[in-house]
């Protein structure tokens, strides 16, 4: 990335291979995935002082090349997967490193290409949903987006975990998608009447945890439709506070997720190594399985990019580096 813009910012260079430190992997990137933060920090300063040029790409998976002398769980040879820091270059390039602690070993089941669409979205809707959210068996859970990046992942996570999911898409593929993977009702959000039919889903109660993964409009619909003492979860910035109070008459709570915050702050990440551990578990025995849109090869980073920002995409734009 040359400078703050369009996807015509990035450009393909030549630059040193970058050496881990001692809690590091150096990681030789078979895939990577474009997620909407990548556009976001491509088009403005976000991350404090940090600016161009510099490497977008926070999901990767790929193999093990080098090793921090302090790293004890992996070694050279390792196939891995994780979401790198906000704060480092990313997995845009050959070779990447990320902190050991954030990341786990693929799923077995996967191809890299597979595996790099799981990490950063996996964070956020397991973060979300267990973390936040505090999702039990048989609540009903309202998750917006449902096609998308987080959401297709957080309807699988809760329909294992016993939930009955609700949730919004606008496109016939992208409902299509949804149904596919469990959700029970699936609204399309062009009719103009999902709180309507949520509520009709629900008996007039409204739903136990609501997951805003839109906001704006949505996310004030959002408040309309948490049930007494439900939770609502939201990870888009700025979001409206016109009718916030409404949560204080059903004793409901409101909270951010953003799955960055950890290494933002120079936390230990273990607990995000650990999440991908259990994600890949789940993968394997056939709860999970990433849904990929396209696969894009390094050269047409730009396109990608631009198909994300259409909004429109379904499941995860890969990027493949290596076979």
């Amino acid at each position: 990335m040359t400078a703050f813009g369009g996807p015509d910012v990035l450009e393909r260079r030549d630059i040193p291979v970058p050496e881990p430190g001692p809690l590091d992997l150096l990681v030789q990137v078979h895939a990577t995935a474009v997620n909407p933060v990548d556009c976001k920090t491509r088009t403005a300063p976000r991350w404090g002082d940090r600016a161009p040029p510099m490497v977008l790409g926070f999901d990767v998976s790929g193999t093990i090349v080098g090793v921090g002398r302090e790293v004890k769980a992996f070694e050279v040879g390792n196939e891995v997967y994780a979401s790198p820091s906000l704060l480092r270059d990313g997995a845009n390039a050959e070779y990447v490193v990320i902190d050991a602690r954030s990341a786990a070993r693929i799923p077995a089941t996967l191809k890299h290409h597979e595996a790099a669409a799981l990490p950063l979205v996996g964070l956020t809707a397991w973060e979300s949903l267990f973390a936040h959210g505090r999702i039990q068996p048989g609540e009903t859970v309202l998750i917006h987006a449902g096609a998308g990046g987080v959401g297709h992942v957080a309807i699988q996570l809760a329909r294992h975990h016993g939930c009955r999911v609700i949730t919004t898409a606008g496109h016939e593929r992208s409902l299509e998608t949804c149904r596919s993977l469990g959700a029970e009702v699936v609204i399309n959000y062009k009719d103009g009447k999902v709180a309507e039919q949520v509520m009709d889903a629900t008996g007039g109660e409204g739903c136990p945890m609501v997951f805003d993964t839109v906001g704006g409009s949505v996310f004030s619909e959002c408040v309309e439709l948490v049930a007494l003492n439900g939770r609502l979860v939201t990870i888009v910035p700025g979001i409206p506070a016109d009718n916030l109070n409404k949560l204080f008459g059903r004793n409901a709570s409101l909270h951010f997720e953003f799955m960055g915050a950890t290494q933002l702050n120079g936390l230990d990440p273990s607990h995000q190594g650990l999440i991908l551990e259990k994600v890949a578990r789940l993968v394997d025995a056939g709860s999970v399985k990433p849904v990929v849109e396209n696969v894009w090869e390094l050269e047409q980073l730009a396109e990608a990019h631009t198909r994300q920002e259409t909004q429109r995409s379904v499941g995860k734009q890969v990027v493949r580096l290596k076979d």
